[in-house]
């Protein structure tokens, strides 16, 4: 896996990405470069999955405080949120470099995505097989395929078969 700033120019035109403001955010990020995806770049929008535009007063590359139980207080980053449900913000872990869903609604936060390479890696071979979906059967065989080498790089992100990609995967290999 590990795809190139080129991949995502060539799946996604270049006003269809955008790109994490190092200049004002950087310091705010206490991990490397590495776990970055490449350019900083992201999709705008991967359809049922993803989004940058957002509503009401959190803002693309807001940063929040945020209270995970008797610890610290820490920091996230707003990357989007899922579309149809504004109160689902995919969040990147200023420590750590994860993106993590919070709930706004319930306080809720889980685990996405292990690093924003792997959550903008997962949003690319997802958005391919959206845009090449055969359906039916074909459609589930190409989704339990890509489940296998998403897991792979990323364990973390299938370890609870409730998370977000245990579940988006389970509506993808459904051969409805």
């Amino acid at each position: 896996m590990l795809i190139k700033y080129s991949d995502l120019a060539d799946l996604w035109e270049e006003d269809e990405l955008v790109h994490f403001p190092f200049d004002r955010l950087g310091p705010w990020v206490r991990f490397g470069r590495d776990l970055f995806p490449p350019g900083g770049a992201m999709p705008v929008d991967v359809p049922i999955l993803f989004t940058v535009h957002l509503s009401g007063d959190v803002h693309l590359f807001s940063v929040l405080r945020i209270q995970v139980g008797e610890g610290e207080p820490g920091q996230v980053i707003v990357l989007g949120a899922v579309p149809g449900d504004q109160g689902l913000l995919y969040c990147l872990d200023t420590e750590t470099g994860a993106v993590l869903l919070l709930g706004t609604d319930t306080g809720s936060l889980e685990l996405v995505n292990s690093s924003f390479a792997l959550f903008v890696e997962f949003l690319y071979r997802l958005a391919q097989l959206i845009r090449n979906d055969p359906g039916g059967a074909e459609r589930a065989a190409m989704a339990r395929h890509l489940r296998t080498e998403l897991a792979a790089a990323d364990p973390a992100a299938f370890e609870d078969p409730e998370s977000w990609w245990s579940v988006a995967f389970m509506q993808l290999e459904s051969t409805r």
